[in-house]
């Protein structure tokens, strides 16, 4: 059994579809059963070993809690699962079955310091005993990076925990461009693709983008591409383009389907990563394999992602 319950937004519904995807065509002998909320998970095209059971109820936060652990343990045992792989991290504690623990959300293990809301702060304390919790009852703990084993180790004493680091990757068949357009014919604009979160650091971007035109002409577009994850931050970072006047240069484009993603990152000059906060950050794979350069914030893991292949 796989639980993508929690794959709502953006990258998590990128390493369900992608996870589940390479693991049912790695093992043809074997059944998965897919949990999702979310339609995009549910539609993706999987291969014949995979059962799909789409539960749009559960999109929210508490009912998903509920169903995990009111619900899912019968479910469990009645389907005979020789094991449970929970995307989420957080494990259903009346299941018998083994568990593995996908730990992706990285609000959680970090450090103070990234500006949340008094009812964020509430609901990352409760999560981080409820990480806890799962971590020591977990048959494995996957952490997407060393980064994230470093940040966990801060409030935990991972030495206690079995866990292991496995780096996320991309579908080269699927992302990598065969034959990028050169730099120098492509559209004169910087591209970043994610959900306005707080710890995203877009006004860093949006300023620099305003520090650029006062230096070099042509001036350099932006185009941002996520939705309005944190309502109040996506609306401050409207603002703070409308105070600067760079409304005709920085433009917020909401969310949009990654074909439309791919078909951005090979038109695009640079791709700007500027975010204090990741597990992973995928899309800057992905924009490397559009042969788009890459600069990003030295901050979370991004240089253990990228090495020496982007500039920070």
């Amino acid at each position: 059994m796989v639980s993508a319950l929690s794959s709502v937004l953006g990258g998590g519904i990128t390493v369900a579809q992608n996870l589940v995807d390479h693991m049912a065509r790695l093992r043809p002998d074997l059944r998965f059963a897919l949990y999702c909320s979310h339609e995009d998970v549910a539609g993706f095209d999987y291969p014949e070993n995979v059962d799909v059971v789409h539960l749009p109820a559960l999109l929210s936060r508490r009912a998903r809690w509920r169903w995990e652990q009111l619900e899912m343990p019968a479910i469990v045992e009645v389907q005979r699962f020789d094991v449970v792989l929970a995307l989420g991290g957080y494990l259903s504690f009346r299941t018998r079955a083994p568990q593995v623990a996908v730990w992706q959300n990285p609000n959680i293990i970090t450090p103070p310091g990234i500006p949340r809301p008094m009812s964020e702060k509430i609901l990352i304390a409760v999560q981080r005993r409820a990480q806890w919790a799962s971590m020591k009852r977990a048959a494995q703990n996957v952490f997407l990076t060393h980064n994230s084993v470093e940040l966990a180790s801060r409030y935990w004493n991972m030495d206690r925990v079995r866990h292991c680091v496995v780096h996320s990757g991309i579908d080269l068949d699927r992302i990598v461009s065969r034959e990028p357009v050169p730099l120098e014919q492509r559209e004169h604009f910087a591209l970043t693709v994610g959900h306005t979160y707080s710890h995203k650091n877009y006004e860093a971007m949006i300023d620099a983008i305003d520090a650029y035109r006062t230096r070099f002409d042509p001036p350099l577009r932006l185009r941002i591409v996520g939705g309005a994850a944190n309502p109040q931050y996506f609306e401050a970072i409207k603002q703070r383009i409308e105070r600067l006047g760079l409304g005709d240069l920085v433009e917020m484009m909401g969310p949009a389907p990654s074909e439309e993603v791919l078909s951005l990152m090979s038109r695009a000059k640079v791709y700007l990563v500027t975010s204090l906060l990741e597990t992973f950050g995928l899309t800057m794979f992905e924009a490397m394999g559009q042969g788009l350069p890459v600069v990003a914030s030295r901050a979370t893991c991004h240089p253990e992602v990228c090495g020496d292949a982007a500039l920070y």
